[in-house]
């Protein structure tokens, strides 16, 4: 019954913790926690939703604990303190590129546009699942759709991003993988 969706576990896990351990080690904690309450979930509902909501606590679990603690940063790794680069592109964009502009939405953005355009959640599961009122959800849906779109098409080093290469659907199809 939960094992159907692993996949998408794993490819929305994958952009929580931006890690591929972080995120098979998040999916499995998802699993073994769906398993030991099993009785807890009630036939008829929507299976997919109940393990997104188990993976959301936790991953809102493990984010509460990394933000207590406090993270060196080199200097010499951190964007910020590098001098900006004029880079000329051309009219189309790459996956990469979808995947840079998706990572660097707020959290509660990202989270709703994954879970509404890529796995397919109405929006009142994803209420559901968050905890959260459905006009929250549409807000944030709606913020995170125009944020990624300004990322996708504003002056990169004066130069416009405008036009797709990687689709939604050809990352729903397993076509195109998300880093």
């Amino acid at each position: 019954m939960a094992m159907p969706h692993a996949e998408s576990l794993l490819r929305t896990a994958l952009r929580l913790t931006r890690e591929k351990s972080l995120s098979e080690d998040l999916v499995q904690e998802v699993l073994l926690r769906a398993w030991r309450s099993f009785e807890q979930f009630e036939a008829g509902t929507n299976c997919k939703a109940w393990l997104f909501k188990i993976m959301l606590n936790l991953a809102s679990k493990r984010q509460k604990q990394i933000r207590t603690r406090p993270q060196l940063v080199s200097l010499e790794e951190n964007e910020s303190f590098k001098l900006p680069v004029t880079v000329t592109r051309t009219p189309e964009f790459t996956g990469s590129e979808v995947v840079t502009a998706l990572d660097s939405l707020p959290e509660e953005h990202r989270t709703v546009l994954l879970l509404g355009v890529v796995e397919g959640f109405t929006c009142k599961e994803i209420g559901q699942m968050l905890s959260i009122p459905i006009g929250t959800v549409m807000s944030r849906l709606s913020r995170a759709r125009i944020g990624l779109r300004r990322k996708l098409t504003e002056p990169i080093g004066r130069a416009c991003v405008c036009k797709p290469e990687v689709s939604v659907k050809q990352v729903q199809k397993g076509a195109y993988e998300l880093h």
